[in-house]
């Protein structure tokens, strides 16, 4: 059977790993001089808490070479899909890992995703690996789903952003006095951008989630739906019912943000990914 690998960051639920027999890399976090595996030593709560009480942000980092030899090393061949190389050196490490084991039956995939907006398609990938697809088939069918793949989600402000070094300091400053709620997307590319600066209530900022994913749901053809969230579900569950509302029949998956992407978002992320297609 080939190995479908991910890291952490792609946020996939425990129970669906076992299920379709997912290995999910841990990547670390580091908070007060010590070092924690996402989602195993140390949870989003006790994150948020520590900044609370200390002031002090935390830090991430990708696995080294050496922790992808441990799932890598082994006789089936094996597809890792991993969070975007332009926000992580996942990527770089994996390639690593892959060199230095010597084996040409490993593919590592950039999703160019962040969270969700790849954990779609590794589920997907798993999927299609239970059809049993050859390898080269396989492998070609899960980069054209990441190319179509899409991310949108809002945060509460740039706090985190801006403590990990991710957005300047005028757009901090400006975030905190007018109370805006910065609506990111993920590019094309893999990198952050900002579609929308939403100022006002968070309920606005739900809703302007909403309408842009409606803009794309009519324009397009949508599929592979899932939302995240961290410790928001009610709004997680208000927008699976209204994109149900519009049509959509398949299953919509809810799930949980990890460690690492809370490091960076910081409290109440919400998001919606899903693939894009031309009509």
């Amino acid at each position: 059977m080939i190995n479908i690998l991910t890291d952490s960051i792609a946020d996939i639920p425990k129970d669906l790993l076992a299920k379709y027999f997912i290995k999910a890399i841990p990547m670390y976090v580091q908070l007060n001089g010590s070092v924690y595996s996402d989602g195993e030593t140390i949870t989003p709560d006790e994150i948020f808490k520590n900044v609370e009480k200390t002031g002090k942000y935390p830090t991430t980092s990708a696995p080294p070479p050496s922790d992808f030899l441990e799932y890598f090393d082994c006789n089936e061949p094996s597809i890792f899909i991993g969070v975007s190389g332009q926000l992580s050196a996942t990527i770089k490490n994996a390639l690593a890992g892959k060199q230095e084991l010597g084996k040409k039956d490993i593919e590592i995939i950039d999703s160019r995703s962040i969270s969700i907006g790849y954990g779609n398609v590794v589920l997907q990938a798993a999927k299609w690996r239970d059809e049993d697809f050859a390898f080269d088939e396989l492998v070609q069918k899960i980069r054209d789903l990441v190319t179509a793949s899409r991310g949108i989600f809002i945060l509460n402000s740039l706090e985190y952003l801006y403590h990990g070094g991710r957005c300047s300091a005028i757009d901090h400053f400006a975030s905190s006095l007018l109370k805006i709620r910065p609506f990111l997307n993920i590019k094309p590319d893999g990198t952050l951008g900002v579609l929308k600066k939403v100022r006002g209530s968070r309920n606005k900022a739900v809703k302007e989630l909403f309408n842009y994913f409606t803009d794309q749901y009519l324009n397009y053809e949508i599929d592979h739906i899932s939302i995240g969230h961290l410790d928001c579900i009610e709004e997680a569950e208000l927008l699976k019912d209204k994109i149900n509302a519009l049509g959509y029949k398949k299953e919509i998956l809810i799930t949980k943000i990890g460690c690492v992407l809370a490091s960076h978002s910081g409290p109440y992320p919400l998001g919606i990914a899903f693939s894009a297609a031309e009509k």
